[in-house]
């Protein structure tokens, strides 16, 4: 998966305006996020980096026997690999949406992706999210010890220290 971040980042760290457009106008455009994954998912795959994938893939959860659907199903090194995709404006400056905003278990935040995906049998399972502006780390780093116990196993691999000021893109795994 390492090799997967390395080419989301380079992909969206050319994509500067953009994220400073999104930030100024306090907007969340999600489906923008998911189009450049796909164009940047099929590059992958016709340069032989990812085998199939899917988008908006139905799993049927063994909890409930209902479909949940996953913004991403992909096979990377003979793996299947499941991943919901976020967009996290925290600019505030239309909006008082904050870091908070989004770890809170309602249908916008990404408590409500780490229960969904938790309910899959799929070994490999990730959130990635988009945070723009990049967030303050100690800001970060209150909200991930806010999850809850039932949740402590969905770990931060990335860090916003690592990334520009225009973005963090923050990947979880479960």
């Amino acid at each position: 998966m390492n090799n997967l971040l390395s080419h989301v980042q380079d992909w969206f760290f050319q994509k500067e305006e953009h994220f400073v457009a999104f930030a100024n106008a306090d907007s969340r455009i999600e489906g923008w996020f998911k189009a450049e994954m796909l164009v940047l998912l099929n590059r992958l795959k016709q340069q032989g980096q990812l085998g199939a994938f899917e988008t908006e893939a139905n799993i049927t959860s063994p909890r409930d026997r209902k479909r949940k659907q996953v913004d991403f199903r992909f096979h990377l090194e003979a793996e299947i690999h499941l991943c919901e995709l976020k967009a996290l404006c925290i600019s505030q400056t239309k909006t008082s949406r904050n870091l908070n905003f989004y770890f809170r278990d309602d249908h916008v935040g990404l408590i409500r992706d780490f229960k969904k995906l938790d309910e899959l049998t799929n070994v490999n399972k990730w959130v990635l999210g988009f945070i723009y502006p990049s967030p303050d780390i100690r800001d970060w780093n209150n909200v991930v010890a806010s999850l809850p116990k039932s949740l402590k196993h969905w770990l931060p691999i990335t860090k916003p220290q690592d990334f520009p000021k225009f973005v963090f893109i923050s990947l979880w795994r479960g």
